[in-house]
């Protein structure tokens, strides 16, 4: 059965300047699973916080150096606003959208060999949207295993202990 999730709360999040968005919130060397989905632009991804199933679009609606995302959170009810700023604060932590990259960039600025990189992904933020419980089940799942298997293994435990939820799009969540 697939949980509906009709209420939609938008709040918008301003990263710190320089943000580039697809290469932060896309890695697509990580673990591929049916509870996110990504476009230029957007991504879509399912998170239980406490205790509540939610759906996440992520919508870029900004530039790399006047940057603001557009959170979409999906949920079965209206959400308390500090359930909402709870959520706020777990997003910029797990992409890390506060990061102060000027440092970084002031002391790699004449970097030759990095200039081609940074033209391409100035504003690239380290992140994992998972948490460490679900960083810890891929860790599991993976040993020994291919790729190919370990996606098969992640989409039995959806099937077995997980739920697909639906706001704009069918993904699944662990429960």
């Amino acid at each position: 059965m697939i949980k509906k999730l009709r209420h939609i709360t938008r709040v918008e999040i301003i990263p710190t300047s320089p943000f580039h968005f697809d290469s932060t919130v896309y890695k697509p060397g990580h673990f591929p699973g049916s509870d996110a989905k990504w476009e230029p632009g957007k991504r879509w991804q399912t998170m239980v916080w406490e205790g509540e199933a939610s759906g996440l679009i992520l919508e870029n609606v900004g530039s790399v150096d006047s940057p603001r995302i557009l959170l979409h959170i999906y949920s079965d009810k209206p959400l308390p606003q500090d359930f909402v700023y709870s959520v706020l604060r777990e997003v910029n932590y797990r992409y890390n959208l506060q990061f102060d990259l000027g440092s970084f960039y002031n002391r790699f600025q004449d970097d030759t060999r990095l200039a081609p990189v940074f033209q391409k992904f100035r504003g690239l933020r380290p992140m994992h949207s998972g948490s460490l419980y679900e960083y810890l089940i891929i860790a599991i799942i993976l040993q020994n295993a291919t790729v190919r298997r370990t996606v098969n293994m992640m989409q039995a435990l959806f099937e077995k202990y997980g739920r697909l939820v639906n706001g704009n799009v069918a993904l699944n969540v662990l429960l």
